[in-house]
């Protein structure tokens, strides 16, 4: 033990004033708390190496992970600008499309609108034929029996030589020679009548179409166009020294 004081004075001596105790110090207990307090401060260095170490190990990974986010946001945003090319490839073809949809919806419907102008033009004039049709048949239903009536009576034949067309051959016109005939064809087609042919040419054939298709009477244009070939008859007789025609 080692006293701090005046070994000549008490433990409670004054000196000028100054009042001085007594301290006794262990060794042995000074050192155990040292060896304590170093092996203390040991572990928490230790603890606070391994937590740094884990620290920069995560700082680390954390690191990594960010250049490798940054990679895939790299990736990531190349992939929309390209998938954003492409949506905007396909919006312009599809608009594109959408045009050429509607180019050929519009020539359809004007296609359309043209067939059916052309049926309706077409049954127009079906309707427009038929109705001639009908109106000839009216027409012919009314002249045959009469024609036939007076076929005999005037001495001539009719002969259908096409569609819509009648030849009528005349006999008799001679008076030496009644086989030699003479003729026209009638084309009864349409409502207005129109010749054809006239073996021997008639001067005055037209104005007796005019004349038929103003009265519609048969049997005097019939009467007439025989008359007619009877004056051409006699007067052809006469400038060859022919013999009269008949009367």
């Amino acid at each position: 033990m080692y006293s701090v004081a005046n070994t000549e004075n008490n433990n409670n001596k004054k000196i000028t004033g100054i009042s001085f105790t007594e301290i006794n110090f262990n060794y042995e207990d000074i050192n155990s708390y040292a060896d304590i307090v170093k092996k203390s401060l040991t572990v928490k260095k230790q603890q606070w190496q391994n937590n740094l170490a884990l620290e920069k190990s995560n700082i680390a990974r954390h690191n990594e992970e960010i250049k490798s986010f940054e990679k895939k946001q790299k990736s990531l945003i190349a992939t929309l600008d390209k998938e954003k090319k492409e949506i905007n490839k396909l919006q312009t073809e599809v608009t594109n499309l959408k045009i050429e949809e509607n180019t050929i919806n519009e020539r359809k419907n004007y296609l359309v609108m043209q067939i059916d102008a052309m049926k309706k033009e077409i049954q127009k004039k079906r309707d427009s034929i038929v109705a001639k049709q009908l109106s000839l048949e009216a027409q012919l239903s009314k002249n045959e029996p009469e024609l036939k009536r007076f076929a005999d009576r005037l001495a001539f034949t009719m002969e259908g030589t096409r569609d819509d067309a009648i030849a009528f051959t005349f006999t008799c016109i001679y008076e030496n020679d009644s086989s030699q005939p003479c003729s026209f064809t009638l084309d009864v087609g349409d409502q207005i009548y129109t010749v054809l042919e006239c073996n021997p040419p008639l001067e005055q054939i037209e104005e007796l179409v005019s004349q038929l298709n103003s009265s519609r009477d048969f049997y005097t244009f019939v009467k007439r166009i025989r008359l007619a070939f009877r004056e051409l008859a006699r007067a052809a007789s006469k400038s060859v020294g022919q013999p009269q025609p008949s009367q």
